[in-house]
C-alpha cells in the first residue's frame, strides 16, 4: 500500500510544519520599553523625559528635567565638563563628581542621580542653568 505511506508522510510533514511555526512564532504581548526610555547616545527632549520617568522621576517634573538636561549637555550621554581640575560634570544632567558614584555616564544612573539631587524635580538649585534661567525654552 504505497499510497497509504505517502499520505502519512504528508500528514506528518504538515503537522511538523505547524509545530515549527508555533515554536518559532514571536511571543505575544511581550512589553518592550522604547529605546528612549532606556537612554543612551544623544537624546531629544522627549527621550530625556522618557528616561527621567523610566527611573521613577515625577512625570510632572519631566519636562523641566529634560530642559535642564538639554541646557547642561545638549542631550549628549557622554557630555563632560572639567571644572579646572577640581571636579568633573558627567552625563545628561552633568552630575558633578563631588557626588561620587552618582556622577556617571550610565543613562539610568545619571537620571536617577538627577532625580535624587533635585528631590524628584522640586529643587533644581544645584544646576547653574536653572539658577540663570538658561534652561528655559530648550524643549
Amino acid at each position: 500500500m504505497p499510497g497509504r505511506h505517502a499520505v502519512s508522510a504528508i500528514a506528518a510533514g504538515v503537522a511538523l510544519a505547524a509545530i515549527a511555526a508555533h515554536v518559532h512564532a514571536a511571543p505575544a504581548a511581550v512589553p518592550v520599553r522604547p529605546a528612549a526610555a532606556r537612554g543612551g547616545g544623544t537624546l531629544s527632549c522627549a527621550g530625556l523625559e522618557a528616561l527621567w520617568a523610566s527611573v521613577g522621576g515625577s512625570r510632572g517634573a519631566a519636562f523641566t528635567a529634560a530642559e535642564i538636561a538639554m541646557a547642561e549637555s545638549s542631550g549628549r550621554q557622554y557630555a563632560t565638563n572639567l571644572n579646572g581640575g577640581r571636579s568633573t560634570d558627567r552625563g545628561y544632567w552633568q552630575v558633578n563628581s563631588v557626588h561620587g558614584s552618582l556622577s556617571t555616564y550610565d543613562p539610568a544612573g545619571n537620571a536617577r542621580a538627577a532625580v535624587l539631587l533635585s528631590s524628584d524635580g522640586t529643587n533644581w538649585s544645584p544646576w547653574v542653568t536653572y539658577q540663570t534661567g538658561a534652561y528655559q525654552g530648550k524643549c
